[in-house]
């Protein structure tokens, strides 16, 4: 159940987040529109990192509170290091944006 919450707590956190750069870009498009679509990849790919290592089996030593929050801090981080080389997917956002696509 705990896991479930923590989950929820960060995917509300997110959720707040990517709703606060929408507005953004709807006040100001061309100043916040690559810094959006990057931030959004990140959020997105620190999704996965985390969806991802909650599916791993947690019966280990290694398995405890302080493992996880380092984990946590890690991947976070990783996400961090991805989104400033990029996957591909700012672009795309970029692409929707400057084409009104996106439904603010």
């Amino acid at each position: 159940m705990q896991n479930y919450l923590s989950l929820f707590n960060i995917t509300n956190y997110h959720a707040k987040l990517v709703n606060d750069l929408k507005y953004q870009v709807k006040v100001n498009p061309k100043k916040y529109s690559s810094e959006t679509a990057k931030q959004v990849e990140g959020v997105f790919i620190y999704m996965l990192l985390k969806s991802m290592r909650n599916s791993l089996i947690k019966d280990s030593l290694l398995d405890n509170n302080q493992s996880r929050l380092y984990t946590e801090v890690y991947d976070e981080q990783i996400s961090k290091e991805l989104t400033k080389k990029g996957i591909g997917l700012a672009d795309m956002i970029l692409k929707q944006i400057e084409q009104k696509k996106i439904y603010i």
